[in-house]
């Protein structure tokens, strides 16, 4: 049973970032004990609506005279007729609903409306261009995950065997259960980098600096249960597949050694 506050760390073997990540899914990783992202290897208009109408009426009235001496009156417009005009009609614009306002967690509650990140269509393609996209959006939801306890677009897009998705994902559920909250946990990345060539199980693997903003645990009776406190930026590799028209992420992972300065 693994504790609530708890994530998996894997531990694998690479042979240097330039050499392709051989991934083999059978792998059983080391794990030790954390409760951030980390997880370790060796690899990674009103046009004013109502159009104003003006409708003029002009009443052409002419008097006809008799013959002879006496004259007939001519016809008398009804008073308040001749020449009236309608008042313009204008309609009022309803303004949109004001948008809920973002509110990050604190010391005294958990996040409040937060932003569920929304795949682009660029991530969807089967490209270098898309791949990169797709890197980008899944650490959004990893971010997401941690502030919201809610890892379900996490999951979505993570194949159903990437061990650390899994892992985290129950961690920051858990985190989150009863009155519980993480405060902070949002992903900070680098521009990631790839080559775009497929690996020999047809896998594709991308590299990016990646850092978590400071994560805290806090009990449902607002006492802090666990501060991670802060982090660098660590070198990380997420290995994607594209599979019936999508990406998924196999896993995503820090890279062994020092972070680059």
């Amino acid at each position: 049973m693994m504790d609530s506050n708890t994530t998996t760390t894997h531990a694998i073997t690479m042979q240097g970032h330039g050499q392709p990540h051989q991934h083999h899914h059978g792998d059983r990783h080391q794990h030790r004990h954390g409760d951030g992202y980390g997880y370790r290897s060796g690899r990674r208009g009103w046009v004013v609506p109502g159009v104003v109408v003006f409708l003029s009426v002009m009443l052409v009235l002419s008097g006809c005279t008799s013959s002879g001496d006496d004259p007939s009156p001519g016809v008398t417009s009804p008073a308040g007729t001749a020449g009236e005009t309608t008042p313009p009609t204008t309609t009022t614009a309803v303004p949109p609903p004001t948008a809920a306002v973002y509110k990050p967690a604190s010391d005294t509650g958990p996040a409040e409306n937060v932003p569920k990140p929304v795949l682009p269509a660029k991530a969807q393609e089967f490209s270098k261009e898309g791949l990169i996209a797709f890197t980008e959006y899944w650490y959004s939801t990893l971010g997401y995950a941690f502030e919201t306890g809610d890892p379900e677009p996490m999951m979505t897009i993570s194949a159903p065997d990437c061990k650390t998705c899994s892992v985290m994902g129950k961690g920051v559920a858990a985190g989150h259960e009863g009155d519980k909250w993480i405060m902070g946990g949002k992903m900070v990345i680098g521009v990631p980098s790839t080559s775009f060539v497929p690996t020999a199980d047809g896998s594709y693997q991308v590299i990016t600096m990646a850092r978590q903003e400071q994560v805290k645990y806090y009990k449902a009776d607002k006492t802090l249960s666990k501060d991670l406190g802060v982090h660098v930026a660590e070198e990380d590799i997420l290995i994607g597949s594209y599979q019936d028209g999508a990406w998924l992420a196999i896993t995503v992972e820090h890279l062994d050694g020092p972070s680059p300065s």
